[in-house]
């Protein structure tokens, strides 16, 4: 499938292979009597596009579908059941699009279908993600895209930016269609998943880690499964242009001089170049890439950008990098707490930042953002799994929000390691001493990210 015919979903993008038109068949009684009064298992091989699936031959937990109940819209989706070792589904026809005579049992019916037992319905019905499935898959998502995202990296370089090759984003926007479903049902894992993985001062970390935030802020904003995908991507690709600048300098622990400056801030123009050239992607997403840097009083780069022209998701994004790049160790610095991060965020709102994005991602993480390590009042350490954005204004504290956060603590008062460790759900209004007195980044602490998957039922609950 091509990166082509992967984007067709996406809004800026036309899709090439048009929906079958519906078409209400009438049905030999026979179907109906002898397929479970309403469906139809088929191969794979027979399954085409218009038809609507209600069951697979393989458990939830091992296929990255996060239901077995949707329509197929392309020949791609097809493929990609096959490449996860699928061969037999149900389909209903009732909500099929298109001709389904032909699977009609008594006219030239193929002889691979077959009246599914009910053993077979069960195994193929929807089962529910658990809180620790749905964390390694988003864990595998971020490693997958990682390495996926390093190797075009490195694909780009030897091409040295020519004019005569295109590149494939069918993968990466598989991949993320995939996590924007999980982070839809699951958003807190999003964040905290963001949190734990940004230890590393990775170009390629970082730009999982934006495309992570950016799903998540557009979680809060109730946006669209498109629009989301549209955010995703843009994340992911905003930083492109970092292939041309040499791996020394990109670590390099001294001062950076004047001449590498200006080599590091060709990157947005390099990068919008080469994602309208080379990528089939949305306008939108080489937009956000070429001006990602802009700023309002006029301190970022390329010099002479317009922060007037810039649109919502590239205000959101350049706020979500400026988070990312603050929590993240450098060669040159350790990174900072989340908590610390949303106050520089919220500081700059002032003159560089945009208010509107700035307000909207503090919102959307609270005081105590998820993945902020925490020391408690009465002397616990922890780390903020939850925060309860719907949290009801207080009586008496004017317009201000009473903070309420979950904190899965690890250490005791002591100390020492929990082998047990437990969930304490807190709250705080501005008129009362924070239950917080310091935040760490994670990475001073060292998590065990391992052991915290394997505790998801109780931070995700």
């Amino acid at each position: 499938m091509s990166g082509k015919e992967d984007c067709n979903r996406i809004p800026g993008v036309s899709r090439k292979a048009a929906r079958l038109p519906l078409i209400r068949q009438s049905r030999p009684p026979l179907m109906e009597e002898n397929v479970l009064n309403k469906y139809l298992t088929i191969s794979v091989d027979d399954l085409k596009v218009g038809y609507y699936v209600v069951g697979i031959d393989k458990n939830w937990l091992e296929t990255p579908f996060l239901s077995h109940r949707f329509l197929i819209r392309s020949d791609g989706e097809i493929e990609r059941m096959k490449s996860h070792g699928i061969r037999m589904v149900m389909v209903d026809p009732n909500r099929s699009e298109g001709d389904l005579s032909r699977l009609q049992i008594g006219e030239e019916a193929p002889t691979n279908i077959t009246v599914p037992s009910e053993d077979v319905r069960k195994i193929m019905e929807d089962v529910p993600l658990s809180p620790a499935r749905v964390t390694e898959l988003m864990t595998q998502l971020h490693e997958y895209l990682v390495r996926r995202y390093k190797a075009l990296f490195e694909d780009i370089r030897e091409k040295g930016g020519g004019s005569s090759f295109s590149i494939d984003t069918g993968p990466f926007v598989r991949a993320i269609e995939d996590l924007e479903k999980l982070g839809r049902h699951f958003p807190d894992a999003l964040l905290f998943l963001a949190h734990l993985q940004s230890t590393d001062d990775d170009l390629y970390v970082h730009s999982i880690n934006v495309l992570f935030l950016s799903l998540y802020l557009a979680n809060t904003q109730k946006l669209s499964a498109e629009e989301s995908l549209l955010w995703g991507i843009c994340g992911l690709f905003h930083d492109i242009g970092m292939f041309k600048i040499p791996l020394e300098i990109l670590h390099k622990k001294e001062p950076l001089t004047s001449g590498e400056r200006a080599i590091i801030q060709e990157h947005p123009l390099v990068g919008e170049r080469l994602i309208r050239e080379h990528f089939q992607l949305p306008e939108e997403v080489a937009r956000v890439a070429g001006q990602h840097h802009f700023r309002r009083d006029a301190g970022g780069y390329p010099p002479g950008g317009d922060f007037a022209q810039t649109g919502a998701v590239t205000r959101a994004i350049m706020t979500i990098d400026v988070f990312d790049a603050l929590i993240t160790d450098r060669p040159y610095r350790e990174g900072v707490s989340p908590s610390r991060a949303l106050k520089v965020i919220v500081d700059a709102a002032k003159d560089s930042l945009d208010p509107r994005w700035a307000t909207q991602l503090f919102l959307g993480m609270g005081v105590y953002p998820i993945g902020t390590v925490v020391e408690l009042s009465g002397g616990e350490i922890g780390i903020v799994t939850k925060y309860h954005s719907s949290s009801e204004r207080q009586e008496g504290v004017a317009s201000r929000l009473v903070q309420k956060f979950s904190v899965l603590i690890l250490k005791n008062r002591s100390g020492f390691p929990l082998t047990k460790p437990f969930m304490k759900n807190l709250s705080w209004s501005p008129k009362e001493p924070p239950p917080v007195t310091k935040t760490h980044n994670h990475s001073d602490f060292m998590i065990d990210w391992e052991r915290l998957q394997g505790l998801a039922p109780y931070w995700m609950g």
